[in-house]
């Protein structure tokens, strides 16, 4: 697909109280295309969110399947990528095949450079059937790579402001219609804890429940207390 660029939403648009001060209109910008490259945008000031739209090989979708179909379960791991990926692979209750593992450390390199880790990344990978954030909001982080490799995508609004303007969404009368990333995408979303600021994150939330949803999410190091 063409290299698609979305412009934000004001957040002086939904009303009092006033959103921060500074930049935060120029926090809300969006940008896709089909060639990975696209996911190093979102370095620029202007982007709170980067999409790879892909689709995944057909190879993979019957295991992709049944690794689903284990729901509900949550595997995370923080370590260096390769320890990580050791770990997720001992812990996938479905067992694991070459070409997913492959596919998860392709996406863990590409965030670990962009996010400057060191190597080190932060790995859940989870079925689930619930809709596990319901609510428009925020992630307090730098920066998170999400990739739903079964089910539907995450959800999100061309809207600038972060947290400050999630909080006070009427999901009912959103000011914009609400997008929604394809199941296969690979999307790397700005946090309110990245250097740009608060008012750079994007705003998100999970689908609602129905099928059962396999989900990568790849977060920094040290953003979390250990659980693994």
């Amino acid at each position: 697909m063409p290299l698609l660029t979305v412009e934000c939403f004001p957040a002086e648009g939904i009303g009092p109280p006033q959103p921060p001060a500074g930049n935060a209109r120029l926090k809300g910008g969006a940008i896709c295309s089909a060639h990975p490259e696209v996911l190093m945008d979102i370095l620029r000031p202007e982007m709170n969110l980067a999409i790879w739209d892909r689709r995944m090989p057909a190879s993979l979708n019957r295991y992709l399947s049944r690794l689903a179909s284990q729901a509900p379960f949550s595997v995370v791991v923080e370590d260096r990528i390769d320890r990580a990926l050791q770990v997720l692979a001992d812990r996938i209750p479905a067992g694991v095949v070459p070409d997913f593992m492959i596919d998860i450390r392709l996406l863990a390199s590409a965030f670990a450079t962009i996010a400057y880790t060191g190597g080190i990344v932060r790995v859940r990978l989870e079925a689930v059937t619930d809709q596990t954030c319901p609510r428009w909001h925020a992630d307090a982080v730098g920066f998170r790579l999400l990739c739903t490799y079964r089910g539907s995508g995450t959800e999100w609004l061309p809207m600038a402001g972060g947290a400050a303007v999630a909080r006070r969404l009427d999901s009912a009368a959103l000011p914009c219609p609400p997008l929604r990333l394809a199941t296969g995408a690979v999307a790397i979303l700005k946090g309110e804890k990245h250097p740009d600021g608060e008012g750079s994150g994007c705003i998100h939330r999970s689908p609602a429940a129905g099928q059962a949803r396999l989900l990568l999410c790849l977060d920094e190091p040290d953003q979390f207390p250990s659980d693994t």
